[in-house]
This record gives C-alpha cells, structure tokens and sequence, in this order.
C-alpha cells in the first residue's frame, strides 16, 4: 500500500512539474541590452520663466541582467490573459488577424494587469520597463541640443519644430495598424520600438519649472499621468486605452497604444 502511494505521489509530483515547464515555456522571446551609458534625454516638461526650454539629459545604462521582450506583446498572447481573467478586453481600435498584430486600445493599468499575469504564468517576474530604460533600448541618442540653455531665438525655433512634428503626425494619424516585426530589428535584436505603436511606461510624468538666473526649479511629479515611449515622446492619463479621444498632454496624440515589457531574472 505504502508502495502504491509512493507512486501516486511520484506521478503527481511529475505532472505538476511538467505543468510547471510547459508554463516556463511560454516566456516570450527576449534579447539582452546589456551596454555602456549613453546620453538619454529625460522625460518630461522643461520650463525656464514659463518658456519651454530643452530637456535635461542624463547617462543612464540599464542593469546589466536587463532582458526586453523582442517584440511588442500580440493580441493573441494578451488574449490568453483575457481568458484565463487576468485582463480586461482590450478596446476595438486598429484590430486585425490576431496571431500577426499587436495589442493595442489597452491603458497603463492593462500593462500592470498583463505583467502581473505573465510573471505568474511563466515564473519570472515581468514589468513596465522605465522611461529610461525604453529610451536605450530603443536605440534613442539625445540631440544635440538637448540639456543647453535657449536664447529666444532658440526658444522660437524650438517651438517652430514642435509646430511641424506635429503637423506631420496629424496628416499621418490614420496609418492602419501593421503586423509585428515590420521592417529591421534594431541593434539589439528588436523590433518596432519607436514605431506607430507607442508604448506604456511605469515612468510618471513631471514638469519642471526654473525661475530666474541662476533658476530656482520646482519639480512637480504626476503619476496619474505615464510616459509613453514611442515616435515621439508623450505623455497619458493611465486609464486611456485610445489616444484618439485626445488626452495626450502635449501636442497630437500617439497613434496607438501598446505593450512591450522587461524582466531581470
């Protein structure tokens, strides 16, 4: 009798490490991004005297165990969380073939549900990767004139800039959604950062006001409102899922919302 329960044990013991392995393999695929510092333009609003101004810079290098899912996560793997009751539905916008799209209509909160979800199902701990750490990934450098005081006529040409980025993404805000992996993978192996599918951040978003010369700055941090890493930098209430409705705080909204996340385990 001690024999056959040993048995039993030994098979169930089996069986629930092989569900443990078949969840360990469904972990996306993920590439390194280990590197040197670079110089990244941080997020945020930058104003001297009320004028905007260019944004600080700082060297940042992401930690050396950082790991960044090789493509944005699909409709078809957020689905599975939807399913299982882990997620909320995402909303209808840019919706196509499941398997080859990815998820977009989702908020801030949808990528923290997600995460929480995915670290469950596959035993590594997933999240939102920073501003910061979506920037060097992405391959992003800071310009060149990033950091420096403006003069007026800096100032004017710095507005006139942001005047046409945003013209232009007006008359290309109707883009259809595309397939993941479109085009070349960046140099560190992934795709479609910096895309038409601007993605959630765990960054909140801050306005910095500086007074005077030298400036006095006061530093005001909103985390009801997230950074968005994407064509350009944005910044969005945490519950939106569609930037259509207009609740961008600079500028035109972003064209679609999605998910990319990290892990460092």
């Amino acid at each position: 009798m001690k024999k056959q329960v040993g048995v039993m044990l030994a098979a169930l013991l089996a069986a629930c490490s092989g569900g443990e392995q078949a969840a360990r393999s469904d972990v996306p695929e993920l590439v390194s991004v280990a590197g040197p510092a670079r110089q990244l333009v941080q997020p945020g609003e930058f104003l001297l005297d009320g004028r905007l101004i260019a944004a600080d810079t700082v060297m940042y290098a992401p930690s050396p165990s950082l790991q960044v899912m090789k493509y944005l996560v699909s409709q078809h793997d957020y689905n599975q969380c939807v399913v299982a009751g882990g997620c909320k539905k995402a909303d209808p916008v840019g919706q196509g073939q499941a398997p080859t799209m990815p998820v977009a209509g989702v908020s801030w909160q949808d990528g923290q549900d997600y995460a929480a979800w995915l670290s469950k199902r596959t035993g590594k701990t997933f999240r939102l990767p920073t501003f910061l750490e979506w920037s060097y990934f992405a391959g992003q450098q800071a310009p060149e004139s990033a950091g420096q005081s403006l003069d007026e006529n800096a100032q004017a040409a710095l507005w006139l800039e942001e005047y046409l980025v945003n013209y232009k993404r007006k008359q290309e805000q109707e883009v259809p959604l595309a397939p993941l992996g479109q085009g070349q993978a960046n140099q560190y192996g992934i795709f479609d950062a910096g895309g038409q599918v601007s993605e959630w951040t765990d960054t909140c978003h801050v306005r910095v006001h500086r007074l005077g010369m030298p400036p006095v700055q006061s530093r005001l941090e909103n985390c009801g409102v997230r950074v968005l890493g994407g064509e350009h930098a944005a910044a969005m209430p945490d519950f939106i899922r569609d930037p259509k409705t207009g609740a961008c705080s600079v500028g035109v909204p972003p064209r679609y919302l999605g998910l990319r996340l990290v892990t460092e385990g």
